[in-house]
Protein backbone atom coordinates (compact mmCIF):
# COMPACT_ATOMS: atom_id res chain seq x y z
CA UNK A 1 0.00 0.00 0.00
CA UNK A 2 0.93 3.67 0.05
CA UNK A 3 0.20 5.35 2.96
CA UNK A 4 0.48 9.13 3.81
CA UNK A 5 2.19 9.61 7.12
CA UNK A 6 1.47 13.11 8.30
CA UNK A 7 2.32 13.12 12.02
CA UNK A 8 5.62 15.12 12.56
CA UNK A 9 8.93 14.42 12.85
CA UNK A 10 10.69 12.60 14.20
CA UNK A 11 7.94 9.78 14.54
CA UNK A 12 7.12 10.25 11.00
CA UNK A 13 10.79 8.69 9.73
CA UNK A 14 10.46 6.49 12.55
CA UNK A 15 7.08 5.21 11.14
CA UNK A 16 8.64 5.10 7.57
CA UNK A 17 10.76 2.80 8.20
CA UNK A 18 8.89 0.05 9.89
CA UNK A 19 6.24 0.90 7.16
CA UNK A 20 8.81 0.74 4.47
CA UNK A 21 10.32 -2.57 6.31
CA UNK A 22 6.66 -4.19 6.11
CA UNK A 23 6.52 -3.87 2.45
CA UNK A 24 4.75 -0.73 2.04
CA UNK A 25 5.78 2.85 0.23
CA UNK A 26 4.98 5.27 2.43
CA UNK A 27 5.09 9.00 1.64
CA UNK A 28 5.96 11.32 4.30
CA UNK A 29 4.95 14.90 4.21
CA UNK A 30 4.23 15.91 8.12
CA UNK A 31 1.98 18.62 8.59
CA UNK A 32 2.64 19.84 11.77
CA UNK A 33 5.40 21.06 13.73
CA UNK A 34 6.22 22.57 17.41
CA UNK A 35 7.64 25.14 18.94
CA UNK A 36 7.66 26.61 22.92
CA UNK A 37 4.77 27.59 24.65
CA UNK A 38 3.59 30.72 25.86
CA UNK A 39 4.18 29.66 29.72
CA UNK A 40 8.14 27.82 29.39
CA UNK A 41 9.41 31.10 31.60
CA UNK A 42 6.84 30.20 34.01
CA UNK A 43 7.20 26.47 34.28
CA UNK A 44 10.06 26.59 36.74
CA UNK A 45 8.26 28.62 39.12
CA UNK A 46 5.18 26.28 38.44
CA UNK A 47 6.96 23.30 39.58
CA UNK A 48 9.01 24.24 42.39
CA UNK A 49 5.60 24.79 44.21
CA UNK A 50 5.78 20.62 43.50
CA UNK A 51 6.41 17.97 46.27
CA UNK A 52 6.04 14.93 46.93
CA UNK A 53 2.34 14.76 47.43
CA UNK A 54 1.94 16.63 44.53
CA UNK A 55 1.38 15.74 40.51
CA UNK A 56 3.30 16.66 37.38
CA UNK A 57 1.05 15.35 34.34
CA UNK A 58 2.16 14.93 30.92
CA UNK A 59 -0.22 15.21 27.64
CA UNK A 60 1.80 14.20 25.32
CA UNK A 61 5.81 13.35 24.31
CA UNK A 62 5.72 16.96 23.68
CA UNK A 63 5.19 18.01 26.83
CA UNK A 64 7.47 16.28 28.09
CA UNK A 65 10.48 17.23 25.76
CA UNK A 66 9.71 21.15 25.89
CA UNK A 67 9.39 20.90 29.08
CA UNK A 68 12.61 19.43 29.77
CA UNK A 69 14.32 21.39 27.42
CA UNK A 70 13.04 24.80 30.12
CA UNK A 71 14.09 23.34 32.62
CA UNK A 72 17.73 22.19 31.14
CA UNK A 73 17.81 26.02 29.95
CA UNK A 74 16.73 28.08 33.21
CA UNK A 75 19.40 25.16 35.12
CA UNK A 76 16.24 24.00 37.66
CA UNK A 77 15.66 20.22 38.37
CA UNK A 78 12.45 17.98 38.17
CA UNK A 79 10.50 18.17 41.16
CA UNK A 80 10.28 14.99 43.43
CA UNK A 81 6.57 14.27 42.67
CA UNK A 82 4.24 11.96 41.60
CA UNK A 83 3.87 11.65 37.58
CA UNK A 84 1.28 10.97 35.15
CA UNK A 85 1.93 10.23 31.20
CA UNK A 86 -1.34 9.95 29.02
CA UNK A 87 0.01 6.89 27.34
CA UNK A 88 3.28 4.45 26.90
CA UNK A 89 5.00 7.14 24.70
CA UNK A 90 4.49 9.96 27.00
CA UNK A 91 5.88 7.56 29.96
CA UNK A 92 8.79 6.13 27.88
CA UNK A 93 10.07 10.11 27.15
CA UNK A 94 10.02 10.87 30.85
CA UNK A 95 12.10 7.52 31.37
CA UNK A 96 14.39 9.23 28.62
CA UNK A 97 15.22 11.86 31.00
CA UNK A 98 15.82 9.85 34.00
CA UNK A 99 11.71 9.99 34.94
CA UNK A 100 10.93 6.22 35.27
CA UNK A 101 8.09 5.90 38.01
CA UNK A 102 5.03 7.02 36.06
CA UNK A 103 1.59 5.99 35.71
CA UNK A 104 -0.18 5.80 32.45
CA UNK A 105 -3.62 5.18 32.29
CA UNK A 106 -5.41 2.22 30.39
CA UNK A 107 -7.72 4.85 28.58
CA UNK A 108 -5.36 7.72 26.85
CA UNK A 109 -8.47 10.28 27.17
CA UNK A 110 -9.01 12.60 29.82
CA UNK A 111 -11.03 10.70 30.95
CA UNK A 112 -8.60 7.77 31.42
CA UNK A 113 -6.47 10.10 33.72
CA UNK A 114 -8.90 11.31 36.04
CA UNK A 115 -10.08 7.73 36.55
CA UNK A 116 -6.46 6.96 38.37
CA UNK A 117 -6.69 5.94 41.54
CA UNK A 118 -4.14 8.08 42.58
CA UNK A 119 -6.24 10.81 41.58
CA UNK A 120 -9.63 10.39 43.17
CA UNK A 121 -8.67 12.68 46.48
CA UNK A 122 -6.32 14.72 45.63
CA UNK A 123 -7.41 17.01 47.72
CA UNK A 124 -4.63 19.88 49.33
CA UNK A 125 -2.63 18.26 46.16
CA UNK A 126 -0.70 20.85 43.58
CA UNK A 127 -0.92 19.57 40.08
CA UNK A 128 0.50 20.88 37.01
CA UNK A 129 -0.61 19.99 33.52
CA UNK A 130 2.03 20.21 30.95
CA UNK A 131 0.32 20.84 27.76
CA UNK A 132 -0.04 22.13 24.35
CA UNK A 133 -1.80 25.13 23.60
CA UNK A 134 -5.15 24.15 24.42
CA UNK A 135 -6.89 20.70 24.93
CA UNK A 136 -7.29 18.65 27.66
CA UNK A 137 -10.20 21.11 29.35
CA UNK A 138 -11.79 17.90 31.37
CA UNK A 139 -8.95 17.12 33.77
CA UNK A 140 -8.79 20.59 35.68
CA UNK A 141 -11.83 21.50 36.73
CA UNK A 142 -12.50 17.64 37.58
CA UNK A 143 -9.39 17.75 39.87
CA UNK A 144 -10.53 20.85 41.42
CA UNK A 145 -13.97 19.62 41.68
CA UNK A 146 -11.69 16.89 44.09
CA UNK A 147 -9.98 19.93 46.01
CA UNK A 148 -6.98 19.69 44.03
CA UNK A 149 -4.76 23.26 42.92
CA UNK A 150 -5.09 23.07 39.77
CA UNK A 151 -2.81 24.85 36.81
CA UNK A 152 -2.31 24.46 33.20
CA UNK A 153 1.58 24.88 31.66
CA UNK A 154 1.47 25.54 28.04
CA UNK A 155 4.74 24.10 27.23
CA UNK A 156 4.52 23.69 23.38
CA UNK A 157 2.20 25.13 20.39
CA UNK A 158 1.53 23.45 17.33
CA UNK A 159 2.32 24.95 14.08
CA UNK A 160 0.47 23.39 10.94
CA UNK A 161 1.64 23.37 7.16
CA UNK A 162 -0.35 25.05 4.61
CA UNK A 163 -0.81 24.10 1.02
CA UNK A 164 -1.85 27.94 -0.39
CA UNK A 165 -1.61 26.25 -3.72
CA UNK A 166 -2.73 22.71 -3.45
CA UNK A 167 0.46 21.41 -4.42
CA UNK A 168 0.71 18.75 -1.63
CA UNK A 169 -2.55 17.70 -2.59
CA UNK A 170 -2.07 17.30 -5.80
CA UNK A 171 1.42 15.25 -4.91
CA UNK A 172 -0.57 13.03 -2.90
CA UNK A 173 -2.87 12.19 -6.07
CA UNK A 174 0.04 12.09 -8.24
CA UNK A 175 1.87 9.57 -6.05
CA UNK A 176 -0.94 7.57 -5.82
CA UNK A 177 -2.05 7.19 -1.86
CA UNK A 178 -4.31 4.74 -0.70
CA UNK A 179 -4.62 5.17 3.03
CA UNK A 180 -3.55 7.94 5.43
CA UNK A 181 -2.52 7.48 8.74
CA UNK A 182 -3.73 9.94 11.41
CA UNK A 183 -2.23 10.21 14.55
CA UNK A 184 -4.50 12.79 16.14
CA UNK A 185 -8.10 14.95 15.77
CA UNK A 186 -6.54 18.16 15.27
CA UNK A 187 -4.08 16.68 12.20
CA UNK A 188 -7.60 14.70 10.63
CA UNK A 189 -9.39 18.36 10.73
CA UNK A 190 -6.37 20.34 9.11
CA UNK A 191 -5.94 17.48 6.73
CA UNK A 192 -9.76 17.51 5.73
CA UNK A 193 -9.22 21.75 5.22
CA UNK A 194 -6.11 21.27 3.07
CA UNK A 195 -8.02 18.61 0.68
CA UNK A 196 -11.42 19.15 1.05
CA UNK A 197 -11.90 22.34 -1.54
CA UNK A 198 -10.06 20.61 -4.19
CA UNK A 199 -9.95 16.80 -3.52
CA UNK A 200 -12.79 16.44 -0.92
CA UNK A 201 -14.07 13.23 -2.95
CA UNK A 202 -10.54 11.67 -3.39
CA UNK A 203 -9.79 12.55 0.30
CA UNK A 204 -12.96 11.00 1.61
CA UNK A 205 -12.02 7.59 -0.64
CA UNK A 206 -9.03 6.89 0.78
CA UNK A 207 -8.17 4.42 3.55
CA UNK A 208 -7.75 5.94 7.00
CA UNK A 209 -5.76 4.71 10.17
CA UNK A 210 -6.18 6.90 13.46
CA UNK A 211 -5.44 5.93 17.22
CA UNK A 212 -8.97 6.14 18.82
CA UNK A 213 -12.05 6.14 18.41
CA UNK A 214 -13.07 9.58 19.38
CA UNK A 215 -10.96 10.15 16.34
CA UNK A 216 -12.53 7.80 14.00
CA UNK A 217 -15.80 8.87 14.90
CA UNK A 218 -14.58 12.79 13.85
CA UNK A 219 -13.54 11.10 10.99
CA UNK A 220 -17.50 9.75 9.99
CA UNK A 221 -18.52 13.11 10.49
CA UNK A 222 -16.80 14.55 8.09
CA UNK A 223 -17.80 11.74 5.53
CA UNK A 224 -14.82 9.17 5.96
CA UNK A 225 -16.13 5.78 4.98
CA UNK A 226 -13.15 3.50 5.16
CA UNK A 227 -12.00 3.59 9.04
CA UNK A 228 -9.86 1.89 10.74
CA UNK A 229 -9.12 2.39 14.62
CA UNK A 230 -5.75 1.56 15.03
CA UNK A 231 -6.63 1.41 19.14
CA UNK A 232 -3.42 3.38 19.81
CA UNK A 233 -0.60 5.83 18.57
CA UNK A 234 2.32 3.80 18.32
CA UNK A 235 4.04 2.72 15.11
CA UNK A 236 3.54 -0.56 15.85
CA UNK A 237 -0.10 -0.42 16.24
CA UNK A 238 -0.77 1.81 13.21
CA UNK A 239 1.36 -0.44 11.12
CA UNK A 240 -0.93 -3.79 12.40
CA UNK A 241 -3.70 -2.09 11.54
CA UNK A 242 -2.80 -0.73 7.66
CA UNK A 243 -1.51 -4.80 7.62
CA UNK A 244 -4.81 -5.75 8.78
CA UNK A 245 -6.49 -3.92 6.18
CA UNK A 246 -3.79 -5.10 3.45
CA UNK A 247 -4.30 -9.10 4.61
CA UNK A 248 -8.07 -8.69 4.05
CA UNK A 249 -8.07 -7.07 0.79
CA UNK A 250 -6.19 -10.25 -0.83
Amino acid sequence: MIPLVVRPEPQAEALRRQLAAAGHQPLVCPLLDFAAGRDVSRLGPALALCGPLDYVIAVSVQAVTFADNALKSQKLPWPDSHYIAVGEATAQAFAAIGIHKVSVPDDPRSEGIIALPELQQPSGSQVVILRGDGGRDLIAPTLGARGARVSYCEVYRRQYRADPGGALVKGWQRQGVDSIIITSGGLLNHLFQLAATRAKDWLLSRLLIVPSERVAQEAKTLGFTLVINAEGASNQALLQALDERKRNDK
